[in-house]
């Protein structure tokens, strides 16, 4: 069978009738020993915990999905099934029935490898310093260091090192200067999220608090703001986009990055699936 891990793909044989599994080649197979109950395991040192969680996957087909959809591992006169699994990456697995319909895994047990105070660190410095305007062959642009942004109303946004000046601030009337300092946030936290340090449910924070303040009716949001300056920078902002290298999406009205299942920092989520992948790799036998 060898060891299972990120990329290990293994078709099996199952008998609806006796509830088992056999290897596809006839094979003994420790997986197949390890799902029919024949072994613990602990009992061969190849069997590690994408094992297990592959055996919970199969499991939960049968006894789960089966109840939604009566026409799965049931048709008329049909005894045996290949069920193949793969998997993904280190919280992303499938498991597929006689090459047709796929079912897609997903392992939030990651969450227990990030440290939770990380989730809400403090993001530090901006890291990207190289400005890029617009490309249309990607529609991607950067926002770096030392931009300046005018806003046309006697407003200016300027990229500092840590964070994002709102300067002209108290000119002009209290709504305008409401708006512009909730940009300037806004802003600095887009920079946050697009280099990886920051989740895209903080691009909503100031929008949830000014909307429990009694002025929040005039900020309109933050979001909107944003997509309507990275518009005039010349982004498409209703089809993917690439910002400081990420790419994004607009999902309901709200900015995320593509692919992202899991709406955390990807510094912090990234570190947590390295850490998981390396507590699944190891043997079962181990597991005390």
């Amino acid at each position: 069978m060898g060891v299972s891990g990120v990329g290990s793909r293994n078709t099996y044989i199952y008998n609806t009738q006796t509830g088992k599994l056999s290897s596809k080649d006839g094979q003994q197979d420790a997986f197949v020993d390890y799902f029919n109950g024949d072994i613990s395991g602990d009992e061969d040192d190849t069997l590690n915990g994408f094992d297990r969680a592959r055996k919970a996957e199969i499991e939960n087909l049968i006894d789960t999905w089966t109840q939604f959809d009566s026409t799965l591992l049931n048709e008329p006169g049909k005894v045996e099934y290949e069920i193949t699994t793969e998997s993904v990456d280190a919280v992303t697995s499938t498991v597929q029935v006689d090459g047709g319909k796929i079912f897609t895994c997903y392992h939030g047990g990651l969450f227990t490898y990030a440290d939770p105070s990380a989730l809400f660190h403090k993001a530090g410095p901006f890291q990207t310093y190289e400005h890029k305007g617009y490309d249309p062959s990607d529609n991607s642009v950067n926002i770096a260091v030392g931009d300046v942004f005018n806003l046309g109303n006697g407003y200016r946004l300027r990229v500092g090192k840590d964070k994002v000046y709102c300067e002209g601030y108290g000119h002009k009337n209290w709504e305008n200067d409401e708006r512009a300092q909730a940009l300037s946030w806004g802003l600095g936290a887009l920079i946050h999220f697009s280099e990886g340090r920051w989740s895209g449910v903080m691009l909503e924070f100031r929008d949830r608090v000014s909307a429990a303040s009694d002025r929040g009716d005039l900020m309109g949001g933050t979001t909107p703001m944003l997509l309507e300056l990275l518009r005039q920078l010349g982004v498409d902002t209703d089809r993917e986009f690439i910002l400081n290298g990420t790419k994004c999406e607009v999902r309901n009205g709200k900015i995320r990055e593509v692919g992202d299942k899991w709406g955390v920092a990807r510094n912090v989520r990234d570190e947590a699936i390295r850490k998981y992948e390396e507590e699944m790799s190891r043997p079962l036998s181990s597991w005390k």
